[in-house]
């Protein structure tokens, strides 16, 4: 089984996109901080200039553990305050998928 979360958004009108951008580095390393490999995505087709930030897992059991450390991680729960603070995006969607075998 493997596991994805997605979460979309997009830049803001006038806001600074490299300091989104940075804010987005800096929540990746968080995740990595618990064995996590984050990759950032621009949708190309369809909701144009959305950024996807993805997350695989293996198991729900690894999702489950790595959620539970980043948000019991205070630089985790600072990082939340100061980037909805910034106001360089709005959040559009949150997806946890399933991997299906066919």
């Amino acid at each position: 089984m493997s596991i994805l979360v997605q979460y979309e958004f997009r830049p803001l009108p006038g806001s600074n996109f490299i300091n989104l951008i940075e804010s987005v580095k800096v929540v990746a390393a968080l995740w990595r901080k618990y064995g996590a490999e984050p990759s950032l995505w621009n949708v190309s087709v369809g909701e144009v200039g959305n950024l996807s930030f993805t997350v695989p897992f293996a198991t729900y059991a690894e999702y489950g553990t790595c959620m539970d450390a980043l948000t019991a991680d205070p630089d985790f729960r600072l990082w939340q305050t100061q980037n909805s603070d910034a106001g360089n995006g709005q959040w559009i969607r949150s997806n946890l998928y399933r991997h299906m075998s066919i």
